[in-house]
């Protein structure tokens, strides 16, 4: 008889989520739908799973790679985790509540993105005393320790980046009409840089699944943080119904979400994530036609 651990159930579980969206999508004519709050164009669901998924291949295939939790963390860790676990869910789900309310789409993403530093940055400090975690001897966080954990995550990158946005694959670049005040758009990129690429990197994948990786292992962790990134785009990302939302946050957003995760538990390197998280915020702005 074989005895399934919570772990590995829950990875199973969350696996057949991802496998389930994907396939809800395309079993009900949703092939291509809107994966951006800031844009209406649409793209194909597989312009966010085959660069994603080529990214991690690729990851897997090089043997370089970080010592496995190479960190430890400072005081209770399951305690430090229920808290971490409850901002991820709640954060998402007040801000949802309003726009089932009736406030309007834009004001609830405005405010939605606005309130991030307080939610993945602020409140963990209150509630953990610290935002991170204490490295073992000879590692830091902002200066990762050795000239491969640099190197090693740029195969991935590139790939992903070409995937994701210059190849037949790709959506559409933004238009240059689209953005007519220069000023304003630097505003918006520059804080779109600090709340999503910064922020969310640093509370998902670091303060997160670093502590999710101590409890329940590297891939378990890795798609539950995933699913718990996708379910951060609720309140700005609506398709229309709850269930279509749903199923293209977890395929769009879940799918970098798994990405992002193994990139950081491979390397450890905050700034290759920075830099993927760039790639597919930031880097269409300075490709724009």
């Amino acid at each position: 008889m074989v005895v399934w651990s919570r772990s590995r159930l829950g990875l199973i579980a969350g696996v057949a989520i991802f496998v389930g969206a994907l396939a809800a999508l395309l079993l009900t004519g949703h092939d291509s739908i809107q994966p951006s709050a800031d844009s209406d164009e649409t793209i194909s669901v597989w312009s966010a799973v085959v660069p994603a998924l080529a990214a991690i291949i690729l990851i897997g295939l090089l043997p370089m790679r970080a010592p496995t939790l190479a960190i430890r963390t400072i005081g209770d860790s399951s305690k430090q985790l229920r808290w971490l676990i409850g901002i991820a869910v709640g954060f998402p789900l007040v801000w949802y509540a309003f726009a089932l309310a009736g406030v309007d789409r834009e004001t609830v993403g405005g405010l939605w993105a606005l309130s991030k530093p307080i939610a993945f940055l602020l409140l963990p400090w209150l509630v953990l005393r610290t935002v991170l975690f204490q490295t073992v001897p000879g590692e830091s966080l902002w200066l990762p320790k050795g000239r491969w954990r640099w190197i090693a995550p740029i195969p991935a990158l590139l790939a992903f980046g070409y995937l994701a946005l210059l190849s037949p694959l790709a959506g559409s670049l933004p238009k240059a009409a689209d953005y007519p005040d220069p000023v304003v758009l630097a505003i918006g990129a520059s804080l779109t840089f600090l709340t999503a690429n910064v922020l969310e990197e640093l509370f998902y994948r670091v303060m997160l699944q670093t502590r999710l990786e101590q409890a329940v292992g590297r891939w378990p962790a890795i798609v539950l943080t995933a699913l718990l990134f996708a379910l951060m785009h609720l309140p700005s990302h609506g398709q229309g119904g709850l269930p279509l939302t749903l199923g293209a946050i977890v395929v769009f957003q879940g799918t970098f979400g798994l990405f992002t995760g193994y990139l950081w538990s491979r390397y450890r390197n905050v700034w290759a994530n920075i830099g993927a998280h760039t790639i597919i915020n930031t880097l269409p702005l300075l490709l724009m036609q």
